[in-house]
């Protein structure tokens, strides 16, 4: 078939691709409208090596990948939170828990969403806090066991510096409405088109004289002129 008599197929059955397209776009915007607005708050922790040396802070970078399993660990987010005497389920605390880093500077970032964006920011702050305060028992207990080498260099730890202290946000980041609804749209669209292609296979109706010499491969007699 020639790319017109597609285009015809569709202009035939133009009321279905935009009933499907319609139809999907109204689905989505009321899925999305009666979805719970979500915030999201965030917080940085570098991890600074000192005495500054390159083979330590090349071991502080190397260590990031460890700290998201630390500090996504229920037992941790629990005291954090008994520490910062925050009245929060532990468990909800880390549905909208997520720990991410940067493999080439030595920055761990802890991500909070939840549909409470004063609750959110409180559980940030307590993780983080928490985990510098974790860190500098850690590296007391390290120095009191190790207090230095021979030439009494003080021994070398990895010190964590929390590098934002977020507030509540007030623009949420959820649900995305037009986003949503528009990507429906475009898939309404396409169901649509394939809905028409799929009745136009299914219709054996012969309405033009190209289509009688096409499928019956016989000559046009004769026609009826519509009324």
């Amino acid at each position: 078939m020639r790319p017109e008599e597609y285009a015809l197929i569709v202009l035939r059955r133009w009321w279905l691709v935009l009933a499907a397209a319609v139809i999907a776009a109204a689905v989505a915007y009321g899925y999305s409208v009666s979805q719970p607005r979500t915030y999201q708050v965030s917080a940085r922790l570098m991890a600074i090596a000192e005495p500054p040396d390159y083979w330590l802070d090349l071991y502080a970078k190397n260590r990031l990948a460890s700290y998201g399993d630390l500090i996504n660990n229920w037992n941790f987010v629990a005291d954090a939170l008994r520490r910062a005497g925050l009245d929060i389920d532990p468990g909800q605390a880390m549905r909208g828990l997520a720990v991410g880093r940067t493999p080439d500077s030595n920055v761990v970032q802890i991500v909070v969403t939840d549909t409470d964006p004063e609750r959110a920011a409180a559980v940030v702050n307590a993780l983080a806090a928490a985990f510098v305060a974790r860190s500098e028992e850690e590296n007391n207990q390290i120095v009191a066991e190790y207090p230095g080498g021979a030439d009494g260099q003080k021994r070398g730890t990895v010190r964590i510096e929390q590098l934002d202290t977020p507030s509540a946000p007030t623009t949420p980041i959820g649900p995305r409405v037009k986003l949503h609804t528009a990507a429906a749209l475009l898939l309404g669209l396409v169901l649509g088109v394939l809905l028409t292609f799929a009745g136009e296979y299914l219709d054996d109706t012969l309405r033009t004289e190209e289509d009688v010499e096409r499928y019956l491969a016989l000559p046009t007699v004769a026609g009826i002129p519509r009324g």
